[in-house]
């Protein structure tokens, strides 16, 4: 008896396998208004080496961001005080015209962005000490686009 209860389960777990493979859920598409292939190709960069881009935050002033040629350094002039700080970048791709944009600007603060051209949003974090040395975490969210 636990000999035909044992061929059950596992002809019931067999069973249930093939179900799930047999009937796979529809895969996953992004809207068309959001592909990058209804997009000119200025909206979407393939790498931002060399490109300038427009920030501008919902909270506040943005700035200019420019990428150099070769993808490693990135000049930031603010908005609201002309502060230009050039300094290392790492920039990832995400997905076609979405990119992780990370840089240290000239007060200490680690800055990262996902730059999405597709939508022309930008959302990113300030990660930075306090005077009294405590970390302090900033949240931004906006809009960037190629100027160039």
């Amino acid at each position: 008896m636990s000999r035909s209860i044992g061929a059950i389960a596992i002809i019931a777990v067999a069973l249930a396998a093939t179900a799930c493979v047999a009937d796979p859920p529809a895969a996953q598409r992004v809207s068309n208004s959001h592909a990058a292939e209804t997009l000119g190709k200025a909206a979407v960069p393939a790498d931002l080496n060399g490109k300038t881009v427009q920030l501008s935050y919902d909270a506040g002033s943005g700035g200019t961001i420019t990428f150099s040629t070769d993808g490693r350094t990135v000049t930031y002039t603010a908005a609201d005080t002309g502060r230009r700080t050039s300094t290392p970048v790492a920039v990832e791709a995400i997905e076609a015209g979405i990119f992780l944009v990370t840089w240290t600007d000239d007060t200490g603060a680690v800055v990262s962005q996902v730059q999405d051209y597709r939508t022309g949003r930008v959302e990113g974090t300030w990660t930075r000490r306090d005077g009294s040395g405590q970390p302090v975490i900033e949240t931004r969210v906006g809009s960037v686009h190629l100027t160039d």
